[in-house]
């Protein structure tokens, strides 16, 4: 069970770090454009704010999934190095419980403005293929598609941190998180 977890996990983590990694460049690349459209040619583009808007949100929300993974969200550092044993695991269970409830409430409310902006178009972009405007919805299912592959990054770092301390592998006295998948990328 827990090798197929690690499996699951580092593809779920590493595909949505290099997509974020991905997107970061692209935005990097629209953003030059439309500085150089604005200010060079004096003929602002329509469609390059937009869209690295877009993958900017995208860009954040992916990134989350691998930040949650690597615990490097909401950390209580200082009271855990001070903690042993089983209390250690009953604070490690609890952060990972509301930080999974707070993901949760992200992926109920992100799913429900990406339905209620679901006939409004963003400005300025039409579907190369068809001609048609494209859904906002595109962008706002950023924030629910973000928040579950970060609670999937939550539940394996806990389970992770668990499994280290039960083993025994690290002195509990000097517990620092395992190396995080952001390093392999």
């Amino acid at each position: 069970m827990l090798r197929i977890l690690k499996i699951i996990d580092h593809v779920v983590v590493r595909t949505a770090l290099a997509a974020a990694i991905t997107m970061l460049a692209l935005m990097t690349v629209v953003s030059f454009y439309q500085v150089i459209t604005r200010f060079v040619f004096e003929q602002p583009s329509i469609w390059s704010e937009v869209t690295a808007r877009t993958l900017n949100i995208w860009m954040i929300y992916l990134g989350l999934a691998a930040a949650c993974r690597a615990g490097v969200m909401m950390a209580v550092d200082t009271l855990m190095t001070r903690l042993t044993g089983t209390v250690r695991i009953t604070l490690l269970v609890i952060v990972a419980s509301l930080s999974i409830g707070m993901l949760l409430l992200l992926v109920w409310y992100g799913y429900e403005m990406a339905v209620r902006v679901r006939f409004q178009a963003l400005a300025g972009l039409r579907n190369p293929i068809t001609g048609n405007t494209i859904s906002i919805t595109w962008m706002y299912a950023a924030l629910p598609v973000g928040a579950l592959l970060a609670i999937f990054g939550v539940f394996a770092k806990v389970v992770e941190d668990i499994q280290i301390l039960v083993a025994g592998e690290k002195d509990t006295k000097d517990f620092s998180p395992p190396s995080s998948p952001i390093q392999e990328v």
